[in-house]
């Protein structure tokens, strides 16, 4: 059952300074994506304008009015008949992880994606991060593929988890 505090809700330009803090703050902690650096928002715009919202949203989490959380589908491939297939993506605030805003966000993400016309869902996690690939698992993904040591981070080499389920509906 969900949390009632949290509230996900889809993303307005608005959101953008939010989305942003929230994903530079993963830079760091080299568990969550393989950029090296923050992003600026310049980068940040581009990506809101270069997406079709009604086919890819963007959706945010909030507790007590405060954005704690986003998730966005992508593209899985840029081709046509990769139309139906989409990548998931959810970022939470450090501060407040391990409280159950990932899964409310991907859970929501989950109910949009057949009036999206995704029937097929992946999502990337590094190996190294447990908590994300339990959280993937926990609402029906399976592995899919493994990249071994596809990412270099400061020296260390990451594999990738390649997660995937058919969309409900």
């Amino acid at each position: 059952m969900a949390d009632p505090s949290i509230a996900v809700r889809p993303a307005r330009r608005d959101d953008l300074q939010d989305i942003l803090a929230i994903y530079n703050a993963a830079v760091p902690l080299r568990s969550a994506t393989a950029d090296l650096v923050p992003q600026q928002m310049a980068a940040r715009e581009a990506w809101w304008n270069d997406r079709d919202h009604a086919r890819r949203p963007v959706m945010v989490a909030e507790v007590a009015g405060r954005t704690v959380a986003w998730g966005a589908f992508t593209d899985f491939k840029p081709r046509a008949g990769y139309a139906p297939t989409a990548e998931v993506s959810v970022y939470v605030d450090p501060a407040r992880m391990g409280r159950g805003i990932g899964r409310a966000m991907l859970d929501a993400l989950l109910a949009r994606a057949p009036e999206c016309g995704i029937d097929r869902i992946v999502a990337l996690c590094f190996a190294h991060n447990e908590a994300s690939v339990r959280l993937f698992v926990s609402r029906g993904f399976v592995e899919w593929g493994r990249l071994p040591d596809a990412c270099n981070m400061d020296g260390v080499r990451r594999s990738v988890v390649m997660l995937g389920k058919s969309a409900p509906g």
